[in-house]
């Protein structure tokens, strides 16, 4: 019996109220959350209570169909399930109340479907084209709707962002293109994640420099000509780099992932590791089912220190040994990005960390893979140059670019002077600085948002969380600077708080941002955590999830119903 964690819940519980009004609903979970635990629940709670129901899970893959059918039996022994996708090598069954396939096999049998699907789970939602683009899972997703107008689709994704596209929810995504999902309705991240002791921790470093190398590689659909970058990442100096740049770094590491961009490439790495005198297997989609795998399973048995591999570890496989990550392979997405670096975040008993090798810049070019650049064609981008991380020039750590001493070897950066935000209020402001005090609850009983200007001229948005149960008022002032022209570390810090509050794109300037502050707003917890530092107050938590605050869990009002009626 599998006990679901806290958020877990609260993704269920925001999922069944949405499930009564919304016909399309996004959750956001990071690698390592649990999604196909969460969605295998959800089945199961909703099959016990509306038997009648017809549920379908749809996976790209078939490592993801059949990670979907194995998850659910593990939560639920009994499930119903038929399988729809053809490289199983499973017989279709479309009757069962459960159909788990690939858009695939699905659309090539849609006309045998007897009854309608009710609900469709589409795993990896971010693959699932624009709504008002040709595609064969937007044909599908119609056809079904067409057999049940009422049709509902809940999209399940770590990234909810795709390349040359922006967001796939609401209206920050590329002008013309139509997303399926309105809103985002439920979100935890890598770092609430690290905060609650389900992900560990990663250091990164920058293993080489090939910018000079990647300026002379192609676009082709907004990341890098695969061709071109095959070419140049599978020379002798690039291939060398990996080698040299794990001997230097990576020596007390046993379980190493390296991505490679083609299967090429793959074999030279592989080879070089090899002849390095390391145990190295490889996987490719060339491979056969079988040997690919085999040497997954010698992989996770720890007979093979090494597995190279070419878009297959990307998405849907759970190694939890991983201590390592070499990429290798370059890509302006920051979908890509960070579903290759969370491969290596679930928590072991033999692993303090992940440490990511970086040989492609994808780090500096992407940032936090928590919060991850996303760039949105045709709006500005003028603060997306602006680091958010930077390189120790004594050990090639990538260190946030607001601290001033690099955690590995202890090296400090010259300060720079930055604007104090201690202006003289009423009430007791925020400060950045050296925790000093164990954090405690601050119950928010009003929250104000002022546009604000400092004494030296900055613009911000000032957001005020005001208690007054204290014997004099008092409040938590967060200021939030997102104009070009402020200091990074600034800009970098209030794009987070944004990115961790609300979940969608950050603002680009205080004007932007006075515009949405409802937003803002409309998730503010009524309790958070603080520390005391000095004469201030600094956030130290935002406390439970805005979502967990707003969106209680709803039991089905049966007594409302016809026995079996599905609700939608």
């Amino acid at each position: 019996m599998i006990t679901l964690r806290n958020y877990q819940e609260s993704m269920i519980s925001a999922a069944m109220v949405a499930l009564r009004t919304d016909p399309y609903i996004c959750i956001q979970a990071a690698t390592g959350a649990g999604k196909t635990i969460f969605f295998s629940e959800l089945i199961k709670r909703l099959l016990n209570e509306w038997p009648s129901m017809r549920i379908a899970v749809l996976a790209h893959r078939r490592e993801l169909v059949q990670q979907a059918k194995d998850k659910l039996l593990q939560v639920w022994p009994d499930a119903p399930i038929g399988i729809a996708c053809a490289s199983t090598g499973e017989k279709t069954n479309l009757e069962q109340p459960v159909t788990i396939g690939s858009p695939q096999t699905l659309s090539n049998r849609i006309e045998t479907v007897e009854a309608p699907f009710d609900l469709v789970i589409v795993d990896e939602v971010h693959r699932l084209p624009p709504k008002n683009k040709e595609s064969q899972y937007g044909e599908l997703l119609n056809s079904l709707r067409s057999l049940y107008p009422k049709l509902r689709m809940i999209g399940v994704t770590a990234t909810p962002f795709r390349l040359n596209h922006g967001y796939i929810y609401g209206k920050e995504c590329r002008p013309g293109s139509e997303n399926w999902f309105e809103k985002l309705h439920y979100k935890i991240g890598i770092n609430d994640l690290q905060k609650q002791g389900f992900l560990c921790g990663y250091r990164a470093k920058a293993a080489a420099n090939i910018s000079s190398d990647l300026s002379r590689v192609k676009t082709t659909g907004g990341d890098y000509n695969l061709g071109a970058l095959s070419e140049m990442m599978g020379r002798e100096v690039h291939i060398g780099s990996a080698v040299k740049a794990f001997q230097k770094y990576g020596e007390d590491r046993h379980h190493i992932v390296v991505f490679a961009v083609s299967i090429d490439h793959a074999e030279k790495l592989h080879e070089a590791f090899k002849s390095a005198g390391y145990t190295a297997g490889i996987v490719h989609s060339k491979m056969p089912v079988g040997q690919r795998d085999m040497m997954l399973k010698e992989f996770e048995a720890g007979r093979m220190r090494f597995i190279v591999n070419v878009g297959i570890l990307t998405e849907g496989w759970d190694s939890t040994a991983i201590d390592c990550i070499l990429l290798c392979r370059p890509t302006k997405s920051s979908a890509l990005y960070a579903q290759m670096v969370g491969r290596g975040l679930r928590i072991h008993p033999n692993k303090e960390d992940v440490l990511i090798l970086d040989l492609t810049g994808n780090c500096m070019q992407h940032g936090d893979p928590d919060s991850p650049k996303v760039v949105v064609p045709g709006k500005p981008v003028e603060d997306m140059d602006e680091p958010i991380q930077k390189k120790c020039p004594n050990c090639d750590e990538l260190v946030a670019a607001g601290k001033m001493e690099c955690p590995s070897c202890g090296y400090a950066w010259e300060p720079e002077p930055v604007e104090e935000l201690n202006e003289s209020v009423e009430m007791t402001t925020v400060q950045f600085g050296n925790q000093k005090a164990a954090p405690f609850a601050f119950e928010i009983d009003d929250v104000y948002v002022e546009d604000y200007t400092s004494k030296k001229g900055n613009r911000m948005l000032k957001l005020s969380m005001v208690n007054s149960s204290f014997l004099s008022r008092k409040a938590v002032n967060v200021f939030l600077l997102f104009d070009p022209d402020a200091h990074p570390y600034a800009i970098g810090k209030a794009r987070s708080t944004w990115t961790e509050l609300v979940g969608n794109r950050p603002p680009e300037s205080t004007d932007e941002a006075m515009a949405r502050y409802d937003e803002l707003l409309s998730v503010i917890p009524s309790k958070i955590q603080v520390v005391e530092d000095g004469n201030f107050y600094k956030v130290h938590s935002w406390g439970p999830s805005s979502i967990d605050e707003q969106i209680p869990y709803i039991e089905p009002n049966t007594q409302q119903l016809e026995e079996d009626l599905i609700p939608f």
